[in-house]
């Protein structure tokens, strides 16, 4: 693979993506300000024999796609739809499609890639869509890799309005609460989750789509399942304060338990977890109070 493109490069994961590429010397294209809802601005951003990584979106959190459900759905099918369209006509060589765990039904149990042949019942529209396009790929006439993304965070992610997701969101109320006093914290702190920093994040995606060998959809996730006070008690433990918190259950917070079953990726890929969950907010921590307060 000579030429990778990384569409999306204004976002979190995207920005991320071509530094990462980058930094192991390979020849990244980089697109950003591009509507891609615009079919011909996705053609002249493709070019052929290339390696496309797909992260262009209208992203955020569960309060975004709660409250979100029209436009996002419209304006994601649309910069899909055109990308499969592009990377057709241009004949790439591969394309890496981040799909959500927002695709899985809800479930007790550790959420894994066959249970999205379960009579469907995803998170909110943004699932609805993620999954279709799941499906969808598997008829692909190209090569695609999908990779089913678990709650990636890390620095770089918006932490207020609407679109911020819990890890930046949570990390910025705890610094604001060395003044506060307090923490809101959506639901009751009691939801399961797991939460995969950006580095580990990236090496997994990349493995999954630079592989000999693709052996279907894959959840890209940590295997630490924690819960949301969890996390807060690890962020105010590193900042040294003991704040109140104060638990708001008529915000949207998700379905309670969100586990996952990692087996297939950990039997077909050899990448491994350097940094666990409470490493993760630590470094998002300080990177966030130097930010902020610098």
């Amino acid at each position: 693979m000579k030429k990778f493109i990384v569409l999306g490069t204004k976002g979190f994961l995207g920005s991320h993506m071509s530094r990462f590429l980058k930094k192991r010397g390979h020849k990244v294209r980089s697109i950003s300000d591009v509507d891609l809802r615009d079919y011909k601005n996705v053609l002249n951003s493709i070019e052929k024999d290339s390696l496309v990584f797909h992260f262009a979106a209208d992203m955020g959190g569960v309060g975004y796609f709660s409250s979100e459900n029209y436009y996002p759905f419209i304006t994601n099918i649309l910069i899909d739809i055109n990308v499969l369209r592009a990377c057709e006509a241009k004949n790439v060589k591969r394309l890496f499609y981040p799909a959500s765990a927002c695709i899985y039904p809800p479930s007790n149990q550790p959420l894994s890639e066959d249970m999205v042949n379960l009579p469907a019942k995803p998170d909110q529209m943004y699932g609805w869509e993620k999954l279709t396009l799941t499906k969808l790929l598997r008829n692909a006439p190209f090569d695609v890799r999908v990779g089913i993304l678990h709650t990636i965070f890390g620095e770089g992610q918006t932490w207020e309005g609407k679109k911020a997701k819990f890890p930046p969101a949570i990390v910025y109320k705890s610094l604001k609460a060395r003044k506060t006093g307090f923490i809101e914290i959506w639901g009751n702190g009691k939801q399961r989750r797991t939460f995969l920093y950006i580095e580990d994040a990236l090496e997994k995606i990349y493995e999954v789509a630079l592989s000999n060998h693709y052996h279907g959809e894959v959840n890209i996730s940590s295997d630490e399942v924690v819960t949301i006070r969890q996390c807060v008690d690890w962020i105010c433990e590193y900042l040294k304060i003991k704040p109140k918190y104060i638990y708001d259950e008529n915000r949207p917070s998700g379905f309670l338990y969100r586990g996952v079953d990692n087996s297939k990726y950990n039997t077909h890929y050899t990448y491994r977890c350097k940094y666990s969950t409470k490493q993760g907010f630590q470094r998002l921590t300080d990177w966030m109070k130097n930010l902020i307060y610098r």
